[in-house]
């Protein structure tokens, strides 16, 4: 590779520092600009992370020239009109996960990036790991027998009270909640696990009503080759993050899923038979690299976190606050 390739980052909130901090760790991808809409964010952004570029208008970084893929770092309910202008553009996306909420939007979006041919991917570096693909592979090579049950929890305590109260995950306007914000992790690590979509999905939601935010939610997911997922979030309670995969001779830990730098392999008596770890210690270089791989492959999928998948939790997450009698709010704008 001559030179490596340059990211406009669109959104300037906490996820934003730490992407580009992970770009400065990779050897395939830099900081070339960064746009906010917040007056002065871009600007300060700019000066803090040594961006040539700073712009007070999302549309202006898209039609950058030098800019060569775009990271998305908005709230929820901003990516979709983001990734389609992108998509216009021919710019290839990374976007922060959830990509997409509603089903009838990821739909679109696929439709359209892959009609136009530009690489689309979700943000889900938890599938990039290699702790993620070597649990996928003792599943392929039979290490643990037939799959059969996926476990997974993300709970935090994240109080509401004056100090966050302002802050985006209690702000229904902007999807936020824990099914949305957290919950796409167990259930991306679950679907991807089993490699296939449910069949059937049935969530409960715990709400705090007055905000109109749903604070902990529980998932079970049933697939047509028999195996269960069960999957947690919670914004108001702590619980382990080590995700189980079980199998009818054995079973793998996946040690803090999200960010996973060790899993274990045991078998059906409880005895550790192999342990594999990663010495990378910021899981996102692993995602650039793989976004990186597929630009310059020319690929406009990730074959790790296809399009479908994102198609799939939208339509998992309308179906769970439908089935508790609830429904999403418009589109706001903010940075995550």
């Amino acid at each position: 590779m001559t030179r490596k390739i340059r990211f406009g980052v669109v959104g300037c909130g906490g996820i934003a520092k730490r992407f580009i901090n992970a770009l400065r760790m990779s050897d395939c991808a830099e900081l070339y600009a960064v746009a906010s809409q917040t007056e002065g964010r871009a600007e300060a952004y700019a000066k803090e992370f040594a961006a040539p570029k700073a712009y007070d208008d999302y549309e202006k970084l898209i039609h950058d020239p030098q800019v060569d893929a775009i990271y998305i770092a908005l709230v929820h309910t901003m990516h979709y009109p983001v990734i389609m202008k992108c998509i216009e553009a021919g710019k290839p996306i990374l976007c922060e996960k959830p990509m997409l909420i509603h089903e009838a939007e990821a739909k679109i979006v696929a439709e359209e990036a892959r009609k136009r041919n530009v690489l689309v991917m979700e943000a889900f570096w938890t599938r990039t790991l290699p702790c993620y693909r070597k649990t996928k592979q003792w599943i392929e090579d039979g290490r643990i027998g037939r799959l059969s049950m996926i476990s997974a929890d993300f709970c935090f305590r994240f109080p509401y009270n004056e100090e966050t109260k302002n802050f985006r995950l209690w702000d229904h306007k902007v999807g936020g909640g824990a099914l949305l914000d957290a919950g796409v992790y167990p259930y991306l690590f679950i679907t991807g696990i089993a490699g296939r979509h449910p069949k059937d999905v049935q969530g409960f939601l715990q709400m705090n009503t007055e905000l109109m935010v749903d604070t902990s939610v529980t998932m079970e997911l049933l697939f047509e080759n028999g195996v269960l997922g069960i999957g947690s979030a919670s914004l108001i309670s702590e619980k382990s993050q080590t995700a189980t995969v079980s199998g009818t001779n054995g079973y793998i830990l996946v040690h803090d899923f999200l960010g996973s730098r060790m899993v274990e392999l045991y078998d059906e008596k409880d005895h550790l038979v192999e342990s594999y770890s990663d010495p990378q210690p910021e899981g996102f270089v692993h995602e650039i690299r793989h976004f990186v791989q597929l630009y310059l492959e020319q690929k406009t999928e990730s074959p790790l976190i296809p399009l479908a998948d994102s198609v799939d939790f939208a339509a998992a997450a309308e179906k769970i606050y439908q089935q508790n009698g609830y429904a999403y709010t418009e589109c706001s704008c903010q940075e995550k």
